[in-house]
């Protein structure tokens, strides 16, 4: 599940590559890097900034998303009134199925929750767990 920040975590992220955690720019994003979008496109090897934590099963993983994805989940929030979301904001998108909240997220002044069907949040739940294999792994 997407929760709180790094220092609420007590991690530091990993940027893919395993060098650490970039700091903010001026837009208080953090650097770009090329890697895997964990948002709608998914497309891999592409220029990536770190939004924050996931945390799942005791484990956790970098969330990166790229410039289109962003923008996507920007109008997302500013459209969605707090706490009243009618769709999936993971990869399905749909409106006809139960949603559970993830986080809660904050732009320009505005607040809302991050919501998702239980399908997506299986799938996020695997890419937590499969960085943390590979994490593991790497370590052996």
């Amino acid at each position: 599940m997407l929760t709180g920040t790094e220092a609420d975590a007590g991690w530091e992220p990993d940027v893919p590559g395993g060098a650490p955690h970039p700091e903010a720019d001026a837009t208080d994003r953090c650097a770009w890097v090329v890697g895997e979008c964990w948002l709608w496109c998914g497309r891999a090897d592409t220029a990536v900034t770190w939004l924050g934590p996931v945390i799942s099963w005791g484990t956790h993983a970098p969330f990166y998303a790229c410039e289109e994805c962003i923008r996507r989940l920007e109008e997302q929030v500013r459209a969605s009134p707090a706490g009243r979301n009618t769709v999936c904001w993971l990869w399905c998108g749909r409106d006809d199925v139960p949603l559970v909240p993830l986080a809660e997220v904050e732009h320009r002044g505005g607040t809302t929750f991050f919501h998702a069907c239980e399908e997506c949040v299986g799938r996020l739940k695997q890419m937590v767990l499969s960085r943390a294999l590979d994490k593991d792994t790497a370590k052996r």
